[in-house]
């Protein structure tokens, strides 16, 4: 055996090893021209909607970029996300509904750069949301009014993990 051999032998056990304790180093391919390792690109982070945090976090930046410039200067009231179909829910929002309008509240109302009002700027602006269990999967849909009268949407559809489907069941009062 070579040292090349043994050194590709024990990255080999590092990445087993490294995935057996919950991380993972990033995949070793061979470069096709000459044989020597070269380092796989990793997986964007955006695409990780399993855990609640993520969901959250990356729902609420990807709205950010939808309604980015949208909002005029005053403050945007957010509504808490309703669920639909839930049955004698009407006065109850979830925990996954109160914790997306909270963060999408906190992300609009400190947007650095936002459409100064208009002459015409009347309107209180507003952005509300629906959440939706559908055959496994979430649907989220938001839509926000501006001060001008103009009106927004954003639609996603995830994939619902365990602790994804118990925020959207869990009640809290308002």
């Amino acid at each position: 055996m070579t040292t090349k051999d043994l050194a590709r032998i024990g990255v080999a056990w590092l990445l087993v090893g490294a995935a057996g304790m919950g991380w993972a180093a990033p995949a070793i391919a061979a470069d096709a021209a000459n044989g020597e390792p070269v380092m796989a690109k990793p997986e964007p982070p955006g695409s990780n909607y399993a855990s609640l945090s993520h969901l959250v976090t990356m729902v609420c930046d990807d709205a950010m970029e939808r309604f980015y410039n949208f909002f005029g200067t005053s403050p945007v009231t957010v509504e808490p996300f309703r669920v639909a179909g839930e049955f004698s829910t009407a006065n109850r929002v979830s925990l996954l509904g109160a914790t997306l309008a909270d963060q999408m509240s906190a992300g609009i109302n400190n947007e650095a750069v936002a459409q100064p009002a208009s002459a015409n700027a009347t309107a209180e602006q507003r952005l509300h949301g629906l959440l939706q269990e559908m055959d496994g999967y979430l649907r989220i849909h938001m839509s926000g009014r501006n001060n001008r009268g103009e009106w927004r949407s954003y639609v996603v559809t995830v994939e619902m993990s365990e602790p994804i489907y118990r925020a959207l069941h869990s009640y809290v009062v308002m």
